[in-house]
């Protein structure tokens, strides 16, 4: 009986074992302003800050799947993530007073959406339709938080998030040059 019981268990974990399992982010709500778009563009959660003591092992992570990953649009996908992560946690390290840390993750969050643009001038590559409005969102739901930040902070603080915003309007420009050529 006990075997019985024994095998029973095993055979329940090895099916739960080897059953693949879909991982989602979290999504952080966040609208766009009406008068730009009527859609609204979700910032995934971004997790654990990056004054937590396990932040490097994350960004370990994200490199680790950066590196393997072979498809540019795929590795594009993975780039908005992070960026948006990064935009988000930015706004969170403003609020919890940590400014210096802000800034250098805004500034790597708007990195990685650069990131997006030369991958697809590298690669010949254009983003679909779907991805494209996904890009224009995220652009524009970035600049909104970079603003919004940017104004509850003194004026030597507020340079580095203007600086980040107007490499966010450079990179949606970018976007849209690649989008809108005929041949790349």
């Amino acid at each position: 009986m006990k075997n019985v019981y024994l095998i029973t268990i095993l055979l329940v974990f090895f099916i739960f074992a080897l059953t693949p399992l879909k991982v989602h982010a979290e999504i952080m709500s966040a609208t766009t302003p009406a008068s730009t778009s009527s859609t609204t563009y979700k910032l995934a959660y971004p997790g654990m800050l990056p004054d937590h003591p396990l932040y490097k092992l994350k960004l370990l992570r994200d490199k680790i799947m950066l590196s393997l990953m072979q498809d540019p649009i795929r590795k594009a996908e993975y780039y908005l993530l992070l960026a948006d992560k990064q935009i988000a946690m930015s706004a969170l390290l403003v609020d919890k007073g940590n400014i210096q840390l802000a800034k250098e993750i805004a500034l790597k969050g708007e990195n990685q959406y650069t990131a997006i643009t030369f991958l697809f001038k590298d690669t010949g590559t254009k983003p679909s339709q779907e991805f494209y409005d996904r890009l224009i969102g995220a652009s524009q739901e970035h600049q909104k938080i970079l603003r919004s930040v940017a104004s509850k902070l003194d004026a030597d603080d507020k340079k580095i998030f203007e600086t980040v915003l107007e490499f966010s309007t450079r990179n949606a420009d970018e976007i849209n040059k690649i989008f809108n050529q005929q041949s790349i």
